[in-house]
């Protein structure tokens, strides 16, 4: 007798993850030039770097053995402490203005543990979080576990529509369902999958919209930056956090990583909590795992306060410029023939190009763009996993093209097998 397996409602509302075939495909086939993954450039990760801090911690026996050892839920309070320090460096304050945030800070297991925990701490099924359009497809998954809504509100090339949003949130108490938006969700640099960052301009008037509703609502509605791709600008200073625009403490829950800027494979992230989630989320994170590697944290404590870290930002600053340079000037060229009706961002940082296309063409896996393109020898991820379900069906004319990986001449051939794929797949314009 065969016995059924009865999975948890959770469970049964969770997808597999959208690109777990694509990252499959790359594997089978190395001959495809892979723009779906979002990885780091392999050749850039800091090996030298990590095995010098490593032989350090293991070459002290009383550090070793502390390192080996299990460490506290919240994580290490002097790596707590030097990421507050370099907060205040950040938005020059003097220092210890921001001391009692050391207290609100948690290390996690990456940025995408904490984005776990804040949606596991805030949301029942049926409550509301918006996000941008289009937004980080694998946060909406999370969302779906929990039962919660995604809706969407718009971005332009200058991130996060103020206007827009206030009108989503007033749309949604009309609808009576004020009550049921516990989140708001952005990328305020370099944002996967669009690469544009939000205007200074635009920073406060956000934070002061999200009290404002929040007041409205008779209950706290939070403020979710995740900011995984801070300081991998090219050429230019990165605005202020929104959670420096929040000194109470009370709206904005900043998230950041040391996966794009270090070394995903350490998965180390951190949070800065307000003050009523920071109970409840270390209750919880003690129940997923007692705390972050304890190893980890001391390495990338070492290395930040030897400098190290800093240099190889440095360095990935100037590898990732170059990249998108070579990438963009490579579709400016093969495009040029069909270059008015295909845009694409031009970030400032970060590893994305959001592509977009004309509205007739399908770009998901079952459209005929992903399938010339499989004949043409390269990969995409298709644009519509970025979109919220709600309020209206994604739109399927989009492709996420990620250039951290392939090097320089790889991107260029994919550029190249790229544009082949949409010339081809291109119905012809009237006038032809």
């Amino acid at each position: 007798m065969t016995l059924s397996t009865h999975l948890s409602a959770a469970t049964a509302r969770t997808s597999a993850p959208s690109i777990s075939s694509l990252m499959k495909l790359a594997l089978e086939r190395p001959e495809i030039v892979s723009l779906a993954a979002g990885f780091v450039d392999q050749q850039s990760l800091p090996i030298a770097t990590t095995a010098h801090a490593a032989a350090q911690i293991l070459g002290d026996e009383p550090a070793g053995r502390s390192a080996l050892q299990y460490g506290t839920t919240i994580g290490d309070e002097a790596l707590r402490a030097i990421l507050v320090e370099r907060l205040e460096v950040q938005h020059g304050v003097p220092p210890g203005t921001y001391r009692q945030a050391v207290g609100r800070t948690v290390l996690t297991t990456g940025s995408a543990q904490l984005i776990y925990l804040v949606g596991e701490a805030l949301l029942d099924p049926g409550d509301i979080v918006i996000v941008e359009s289009p937004t980080y497809f694998v946060f909406l998954g999370p969302l779906e576990t929990r039962g919660a809504r995604a809706i969407r509100t718009p971005i332009d090339e200058h991130g996060l529509q103020i206007d827009a949003l206030e009108a989503t949130l007033g749309r949604l108490r009309d609808e009576g369902l004020l009550e049921k938006v516990k989140l708001i969700y952005t990328i305020p640099e370099h944002a996967n999958p669009t690469g544009i960052s939000l205007a200074d301009d635009r920073r406060k008037p956000l934070v002061d919209l999200v009290r404002r509703w929040s007041e409205k609502a008779g209950r706290r509605i939070y403020l979710l930056e995740d900011s995984a791709y801070h300081g991998l600008s090219y050429d230019h200073k990165e605005g202020r956090s929104l959670w420096s625009l929040d000194p109470e403490g009370e709206t904005v829950i900043l998230a950041r990583t040391f996966s794009k800027t270090f070394s995903p494979g350490m998965k180390l992230g951190y949070g800065v909590l307000p003050k009523a989630l920071v109970d409840p989320i270390l209750a919880l994170k003690g129940n997923h795992d007692f705390g972050t590697s304890n190893f980890v944290q001391k390495l990338v404590r070492l290395v930040l306060a030897g400098g190290e870290y800093d240099r190889h930002v440095e360095h990935l600053r100037a590898l990732y410029a170059r990249k998108c340079d070579v990438f963009v000037e490579a579709l400016e060229r093969y495009f040029a023939p069909i270059r008015d009706r295909v845009s694409w961002t031009r970030p400032n940082g970060g590893l994305y190009v959001w592509m977009t296309l004309p509205e007739e063409v399908d770009a998901g896996f079952d459209g005929p763009l992903f399938a010339r393109c499989l004949a043409e020898g390269v990969i995409y991820v298709p644009g519509e996993f970025a979109f919220a379900p709600e309020p209206t069906a994604a739109p399927r004319h989009h492709l996420r093209l990620s250039f951290g990986v392939p090097d320089e001449a790889t991107l260029a051939e994919g550029a190249r097998r790229l544009a082949e794929a949409v010339r081809a797949t291109l119905r012809p314009a009237p006038d032809e």
